[in-house]
């Protein structure tokens, strides 16, 4: 059981989690993640895997996005995504 740390919940204090961050990522000439900026470079060491997201398509903005599960080259494991519609990278905190 948690318990009560006597403050109230007030709509100020919510915030979303896991939201995407921006991040510098260099591709390949296939637009594949090559090396992962967080914190400092790192080499990708492996795609472990990658899958394609496109959805809400009837919104004015739609979501097309190109996700990668990469392990860096230190041994970290990271998923990063490339917006298909803007161009820019960003990170995927679970």
């Amino acid at each position: 059981m948690v318990p009560d740390t006597g403050k109230t919940l007030c709509a100020d204090t919510i915030r979303p989690v896991n939201l995407p961050e921006p991040v510098a990522v260099r591709e390949d000439a296939a637009g594949r993640p090559l090396m992962v900026a967080l914190g400092r470079r790192l080499p990708v060491a492996a795609i472990e895997d990658c899958w394609r997201v496109d959805d809400e398509w009837w919104r004015a903005r739609a979501l097309s996005r190109m996700y990668y599960d990469v392990i860096l080259g230190s041994g970290r494991r990271v998923t990063v995504f490339k917006d298909l519609i803007d161009g820019k990278w960003y990170h995927q905190s679970y």
